[in-house]
């Protein structure tokens, strides 16, 4: 990289490469639109080479611009890891990221927080959170804490959203009941049956979306017992008060003699497991954090169209 490049015009690229928008672009770095298009042909005429061509929605990378850019933040990044070692040797400060999830959660996915390290934050310390999803929401949207792994979150657009699983809601029941032996359960055949369900409160979202596709197959269950905890749903089962319905890692778990757990049939009652942050996250370490944890996620999906990286 040329040494006569100043970092002005570095970041005018970076940030352009990832808002692919003049005027978005030129609002994050708190400069003209002008400027920023200035800055953007001093850059090309310095190097030579066209980085971006306009488009009718905004700009697109070339080529050459793409894999320049990919090298301008690789050397930003390094730039700023070794001020981050070098002050963390020096005041011994621990970065802190907290992070959210759900008792009921897949395991080896809230043990995956406390597996990353970050090059750029080598004293990185993850605080765990757990709580129901509708409250790990309103935590993550007040800044209470940095991210969450949720189930069926709501649209907001204060939220950035990144799927990491969807897997079958499950039904748990009780030894000898005549769906036993089928490999998937359709809801109306549990027409007869009490059900044992969450309270609203605890999952609004999940809760409505069982009754409405409930309601939409015609169904009406014989009666509902809420309940709290999954422990609570496995004794009902097991005594033959009902059926209950619950995620895959909590089914499994809770699995023993005299229960059965079947996937139920119906696509809308599958649960798609989500990391939400706040919209526009404006930590480049949080941001950092949640893509490393997408990586292993999802190693095989590109992430960086997920969430931005915010450059100051």
């Amino acid at each position: 990289m040329h040494s006569s490049i100043d970092t002005r015009l570095l970041m005018a690229a970076i940030v352009l490469a990832e808002e692919l928008h003049y005027g978005h672009a030129a609002q994050k770095l708190h400069i003209a639109v002008s400027t920023l298009s200035k800055q953007i042909a001093q850059l090309e005429d310095r190097l030579g080479f066209t980085l971006f061509v306009r488009n009718s929605k905004g700009v697109d990378l070339t080529d050459a611009g793409r894999a320049y850019v990919e090298e301008a933040r690789a050397s930003m990044l390094h730039a700023e890891k070794a001020v981050n070692v070098a002050r963390a040797a020096n005041d011994g400060r621990e970065h802190i990221i907290a992070a959210g999830h759900t008792p009921y959660m897949d395991q080896t996915l809230t043990l995956l927080f406390l597996s990353i390290h970050l090059p750029l934050y080598p004293r990185i310390k993850v605080q765990l959170h757990s709580d129901f999803s509708f409250e790990l929401i309103h935590s993550v949207m007040s800044a209470e804490i940095n991210m969450a792994l949720v189930a069926q979150p709501p649209d907001s657009s204060a939220l950035t959203l990144s799927e990491i699983s969807e897997e079958p809601l499950y039904a748990v029941l009780p030894s000898g009941h005549p769906c036993e032996a089928l490999p998937e359960v359709p809801l109306k055949a549990l027409a007869d049956d009490n059900w044992v369900l969450f309270l609203r409160r605890l999952h609004p979202l999940l809760y409505d979306s069982i009754l409405q596709t409930a309601k939409e197959a015609g169904v009406t269950p014989r009666g509902i017992h809420y309940i709290v905890t999954p422990e609570e749903a496995a004794n009902l089962v097991k005594e033959h008060a009902g059926v209950a319905f619950l995620a895959k890692p909590v089914a499994e778990s809770n699995e023993q003699p005299g229960i059965t757990i079947r996937p139920l049939a119906d696509h809308a009652l599958r649960i798609k497991t989500y990391l939400a942050l706040r919209a526009n996250e404006p930590s480049r370490m949080v941001n950092e954090f949640a893509r490393a944890f997408l990586r292993k996620c999802k190693p095989q999906e590109p992430v960086e169209k997920q969430l931005r990286l915010p450059i100051k």
